[in-house]
């Protein structure tokens, strides 16, 4: 199970890895993978040329018949339950990448894998070799959060040109948890092949197979955890060979990039689903008119799970920016949450349905009340077809001012004034708060900046661009249109695809953010080098490393790390948050998350021992000493953290980034 095992030494790789080699030191390509809740797309950039080509997927069909093809594969996995509820029941997988309409009662859906991934590392417990956390996914169904780590792994070999098509296991292998075994044995990629506008098929292949780096996306503010448990999955799927090719950018930021950056896009051949431009010497930028960007700019990129907003001054030569030129903030309501919102203010009234649960409040975040709810709806039929009403809700009350809806013997007339009141004043009032937030927190005004840029399924409804008109009066609001429903890509002007034909079945959209990642291996000094390198884990071990029963001062502990080789400057704050008492966020799941898993790992008997205890005291006149015995404890749950994952955990990471920085270790 490559998503999970360690790797033995420096010289053993996974089967099907892709080796070193001096020929790959010359590459100029890089992938920018945007993994959302909903979603999986990609774009592929050649650094050299500056050619920026969208990817996107066809589905063979069985019968022989024309390829359907997708900017985005859905991020979804059908799996078998032989017997659900019971314990040490098998759990098989039998695809990736698809959402059915319809499926048997011995299977059900896995979705929104992004969420439980910044819960926690995998790992093996002793005793009895489950695999801890284990994720509450419905009242009666828990599973190790491996399994969605798993998922990734799956979407993402899509774009690896070796395991397309294929199945990634040859022998029986098996995960334990208490309430499952998942079969992994011939786990399928599915049958999506995976192309690139502009580009053959055989050059994609070879620029697949020889990449300089993967570049990730991430909410702001979200834990090492997450970033550790992406790249185990870009790793466990071969697309690189060492996780010093792996970078992770805010996914606001990838968003600005996506509209500023005017990357040319040569049509230089025709595929089954693009039809030829060869006439064509370059296609037109794929950017929202940002020559006339400057100055102050807000970010907002709303999705499914969080909303990314972020601030920055944009300076004349957009070379010159940098990690430390933006601010950047992240919270927990968007999509996802106005669904519900929709389900408790609109359908529900008060009504719950037997749950015994507290209703998240209207555009609040409130998210063990949300994470419980949605487990009581992913538990039940009807609480899954609420879900899809409240998703069909929101599209057709922007076009309509009522909608009538019956499931089973339940009736609703719902009207687009009550979804307003109830429902979108709340999201907005909350939107406003937290810009404010930021607002201050940047030292910046309304008044100062110039344009808002915003993205994502919720930020294209005009309600969001009337309420920005109103927040900041001198602000040019752009929405990008190429993310609304219903629009086919062959519409959408300004596309490297606008030969499409109409019949060409392209049910989604260019993934901007997607794009935008890419995009930033063209502006080298945006990327967060130092956050990077070192990570929270690898501080809180160096400093139980050269710490004591001795008390030393701050200044004083900062000279031992330097003797380390660790470069302090670059992570004084987070050095003494942790000594602080703040340990790294993942270590231990966050109490807000705590819901999201079953009551079993709540109580994980590793987890207690941590928090049984401080490790480090505190005296405030003279400065900070290690709790021995307790350090002993986090000591052998690092261990067995790192002894679970491909990456070194405890190690810095060396990246292979064209930028020079100050990490010297």
């Amino acid at each position: 199970m490559v998503g999970i095992q360690q790797q033995e030494s420096a010289g053993h790789s996974a089967a099907g890895a892709i080796a070193p080699s001096r020929e790959r030191r010359n590459s100029s390509w890089y992938l920018g993978i945007d993994f959302g809740s909903s979603g999986l797309s990609a774009a592929l950039v050649d650094r050299t040329s500056g050619q920026l080509h969208p990817i996107y997927w066809e589905s063979s069909q069985a019968d022989g018949s024309a390829a359907d093809a997708s900017f985005r594969i859905p991020s979804a996995a059908v799996l078998a339950n032989t017997a659900p509820g019971s314990p040490g029941s098998e759990v098989t997988v039998k695809s990736v990448g698809f959402r059915p309409q319809a499926l048997p009662a011995e299977e059900f859906l896995l979705e929104n894998f992004k969420l439980p991934l910044k819960v926690g590392i995998p790992y093996q417990r002793e005793g009895d070799g489950m695999y801890e956390p284990l994720l509450q996914w419905s009242p009666l169904q828990a599973f190790s959060i491996a399994l969605p780590l798993q998922g990734v792994r799956a979407l993402l070999a899509t774009l690896n040109p070796r395991t397309q098509g294929q199945k990634f296991a040859e022998s029986g292998e098996i995960l334990d948890s208490a309430m499952s075994r998942v079969n992994f044995a011939g786990w399928p990629v599915s049958n999506l092949i995976c192309r690139a506008s502009g580009l053959t098929p055989e050059t994609l292949d070879a620029a697949l197979l020889d990449l300089r780096g993967v570049i990730l996306g991430t909410p702001a503010g979200w834990s090492d955890v997450y970033r550790f448990n992406l790249r185990e999955a870009v790793l466990g799927a071969s697309l690189v060979a060492s996780s010093s090719q792996i970078f992770v950018v805010e996914d606001a930021i990838a968003t600005l990039l996506a509209a500023v950056t005017p990357v040319k896009n040569g049509m230089e051949v025709e595929s089954s689903a693009v039809d030829s431009a060869k006439d064509a010497e370059e296609a037109a930028p794929l950017t929202v008119n940002a020559s006339s960007f400057s100055g102050g700019t807000l970010i907002l990129n709303a999705g499914a799970a969080t909303v990314e907003l972020a601030l920055v001054e944009l300076p004349s030569n957009l070379q010159d920016l940098t990690r430390a030129d933006f601010t950047c903030h992240s919270f927990g309501f968007a999509g996802d949450a106005f669904d519900q919102d929709i389900i408790c203010q609109l359908l529900a009234k008060n009504e719950t349905w037997g749950m015994s649960i507290d209703l998240p409040r209207p555009g609040r975040p409130d998210l063990p009340s949300r994470y419980q709810l949605q487990q009581r709806l992913q538990g039940s039929a009807f609480g899954l077809q609420l879900l899809e009403a409240a998703r069909q809700i929101k599209v057709i009350l922007q076009h309509q001012k009522s909608f009538a809806l019956d499931i089973g013997q339940q009736h609703w007339d719902v009207k687009r004034k009550d979804l307003e009141s109830l429902v979108l004043v709340p999201f907005v009032q909350q939107l406003n708060r937290e810009l404010n937030a930021l607002l201050s927190r940047a030292g910046m005004s309304p008044a100062g900046i110039n344009q808002a840029i915003c993205a994502g399924g919720m930020g294209a409804w005009p309600a969001i661009a009337r309420w920005l008109r109103q927040k900041l009066p001198n602000a040019i609001v752009v929405q990008d249109q190429e993310l609304q429903v219903d629009r086919d890509i062959f519409e959408i002007p300004n596309s490297a695809l606008n030969s499409v034909s109409p019949s060409t079945n392209f049910s989604q959209k260019i993934g901007r953010v997607a794009c935008g990642l890419a995009s930033v291996a063209l502006y080298p000094h945006i990327l967060g080098v130092s956050q990077q390198q070192y990570s929270d884990f690898f501080l809180l071990w160096e400093l139980m490393q050269v710490l004591g029963e001795e008390t030393l001062s701050f200044q004083e502990i900062l000279q031992l790390l330097e003797r380390q080789g660790v470069n302090t400057r670059t992570c004084e704050p987070r050095i003494l948050r942790i000594l602080e008492g703040n340990l790294p966020a993942g270590l231990v799941p966050a109490e807000e998350d705590s819901m999201l898993l079953a009551e079993e790992s709540r109580q994980n008997p590793d987890w207690e021992a941590i928090w049984a205890e401080p490790l480090f005291f505190e005296d405030v006149s003279r400065g900070y000493r290690l709790n021995l015995e307790h350090a002993s404890v986090v000591r052998e749950y690092l261990g067995k953290l790192a002894s679970s994952s491909q990456q070194k955990l405890l190690e810095p990471l060396t990246l292979a980034w064209d930028v020079r920085t100050d990490i010297y270790r």
